[in-house]
């Protein structure tokens, strides 16, 4: 069992599971972490189309799914530390964001944008060596 104060997660203690060790437990992670920034972007979306449309049921499904993100990102947390996984979390989902932004609803992506998100690539790159 981890213990609430202890800041490692069990990948840098070196502790495995039954089902996970080492670099299963990183490709784990990074799979939540996909799965809460596309859970995240959906209700995005939703919420998005609720300001749209100003369905209440828009709304509801949006924090439905923004809680079912809240829970992957819980467990995610069980496979990576909090420094790093918020970094990767965050990147991830300003990624998928402006793409369907870009692609959805025809926002303008500046080379100031572009410049944002590669250098939010980077990040992600430098926190994981």
């Amino acid at each position: 069992m981890v213990d609430a104060h202890d800041s490692k997660s069990c990948l840098e203690r070196g502790k495995s599971s039954s089902l996970f060790s080492g670099t299963n437990m990183k490709y784990f992670f990074i799979f939540l972490v996909i799965v809460v920034g596309l859970l995240e972007v959906v209700g995005d979306v939703l919420f998005k189309e609720w300001i749209i449309h100003n369905k209440k049921s828009l709304l509801l499904i949006g924090v439905v799914f923004y809680m079912a993100a809240t829970i992957f990102w819980a467990f995610s947390l069980k496979y990576q530390s909090l420094s790093k996984a918020v970094v990767i979390f965050a990147v991830l989902t300003l990624i998928v964001g402006v793409l369907v932004g870009v692609f959805f609803y025809k926002e303008p992506l500046t080379p100031l944008n572009i410049i944002g998100v590669v250098l939010g690539l980077a990040s992600i790159v430098l926190i994981e060596l």
